[in-house]
């Protein structure tokens, strides 16, 4: 297991120089630059403040040479400074917690509800439950986020106000006790969590129920019911470790999920998390916040994929993995 882990985590350095490089290329010489956003529709910008600018991000030097520059700046998380003057990695390092918190619990979510779905889907399979259950996935998978939060903000926010629509906290925030904190967070999460955790729940559910109905059919789960075992005890401790793998792999497939997925509904709720800081970044071609979230997601992705590898190895103990002789 060791050897095998070794391996993976070298093979990603080559794997993120040429994610790196591909990035870095694309967003250079695409149209539209930063430098013409920052500087053209500005009247009162100089042609020499201009020319300060560009050789303070380097634009006046080849870009084999700007990437080297960059690339040794990423070697020691030093990403620069973005388009406001502050540096990239102070400025990720301040919204990448309410991202993850945000993102863990809908997983979290996710799970709790779609596994005991799927699993009760597959048990019951063509019955009035099923079918219903079927229809609201259906329907989580056709209803846009956006769509979904506004009118949750409508409904809760806005018609009920019940619950608060924008940013993760109160203006008196500060003058709340612990728990009137924790309770003011809390409030301010239910509608993103929600939001987040939807589209995935649908989908889960139903590669849980798949999964699940296959496995129902296999001959070991035959031969435990012939044995007399009971129903809960066939499905939940036969099957389930079986049908859970693919459900694995998904998980350690949603990991980069934490930024990419965070743009519609951060941006929708006001929260200042990584989500809104990609977007705000793409719109004003600010290249240095852009590359070093991009090398976040790469980072994220391989190392999800590898842990979905390892957690197989702990679901089913059968897999292991060992350097051949």
């Amino acid at each position: 297991m060791r050897r095998y882990i070794k391996g993976r985590l070298i093979a990603i350095i080559p794997m993120l120089l040429g994610i790196s490089l591909i990035s870095f290329a694309v967003i250079r010489l695409a149209p539209g630059g930063p430098v013409e956003l920052a500087t053209a529709l500005n009247p009162k910008v100089s042609l020499e403040a201009r020319q300060r600018f560009i050789e303070q991000e380097h634009f006046d030097k080849p870009i084999v040479i700007h990437y080297g520059i960059w690339l040794k700046g990423m070697l020691t998380c030093d990403f620069g400074y973005g388009r406001d003057g502050r540096k990239v990695i102070v400025k990720i390092a301040e919204r990448i917690p309410i991202t993850f918190l945000i993102n863990i619990l809908s997983i979290f979510l996710i799970l709790l509800i779609a596994i005991p779905l799927g699993i009760s889907s597959a048990v019951k399979k063509n019955s009035l439950y099923d079918r219903s259950m079927t229809v609201f996935v259906f329907i989580g998978f056709a209803m846009p986020g956006f769509w979904l939060a506004l009118i949750l903000m409508s409904l809760f926010g806005i018609k009920l106000g019940w619950l608060p629509v924008q940013g993760v906290a109160s203006l008196d925030f500060d003058n709340l006790s612990a728990i009137g904190k924790f309770t003011d967070i809390a409030k301010h999460l239910v509608l993103p969590v929600f939001v987040s955790a939807f589209g995935g729940l649908a989908g889960m559910s139903r590669y849980m129920r798949s999964n699940m109905l296959e496995v129902l059919h296999k001959d070991y789960i035959r031969t435990a019911r012939a044995k007399g075992l009971p129903e809960q005890t066939v499905i939940y401790k036969h099957a389930l470790k079986n049908a859970v793998l693919p459900v694995v792999t998904i998980l350690g497939l949603s990991i980069p999920g934490l930024i990419g997925g965070s743009v519609i509904f951060e941006t929708i709720f006001g929260i200042p998390g990584i989500g809104r800081l990609y977007y705000e970044s793409a719109m004003s071609r600010d290249i240095n916040v852009i590359m070093a979230l991009l090398i976040i997601s790469a980072v994220l992705t391989l190392i999800g994929n590898l842990l979905a590898d390892l957690s197989y190895a702990l679901v089913d103990p059968r897999i292991r993995y060992e350097k051949a002789n």
